[in-house]
């Protein structure tokens, strides 16, 4: 890699109630997906904001992007186009799991050649 750079973009959030190893777990997951897609460098922005009654974190990264026939099954146990032995195909499966547990949501919006977004939204108390 030669650099990423990476764009804190943070709001004042109400709090949630959540269990903090599991978000972590989520976060570490979509960021090291997010280092692993950009070749040389590139940027991700990480940015919170409060939205009704939500709180909502957006993860993005200027990547290779994710094929728009891939795209569906990203959440899919097993699902994984990383070579063998790099990636079990169960990161992103297991943080859909944890977001259905806090009654939350993950989403993913790509465009090949631009980047990947990451839509992670939790309830407020």
């Amino acid at each position: 890699k030669d650099r990423v750079e990476v764009i804190e973009q943070f709001g004042r959030l109400p709090p949630v109630k959540c269990y903090p190893n599991a978000l972590n777990q989520v976060f570490m997951n979509v960021l090291i997906n997010a280092c692993q897609s950009i070749e040389g460098s590139g940027k991700i922005t990480i940015k919170t904001e409060a939205r009704g009654e939500k709180v909502m974190i957006t993860i993005s990264d200027t990547g290779k992007g994710i094929p728009k026939a891939n795209l569906p099954r990203i959440f899919d146990p097993g699902f994984t186009t990383k070579g063998v032995g790099v990636g079990s195909g169960l990161g992103l499966s297991i943080c859909y799991k944890i977001m259905e547990q806090h009654k939350g949501s993950i989403t993913a919006e790509s465009e090949e050649g631009k980047g990947t977004t990451f839509k992670i939204t939790l309830p407020v108390n």
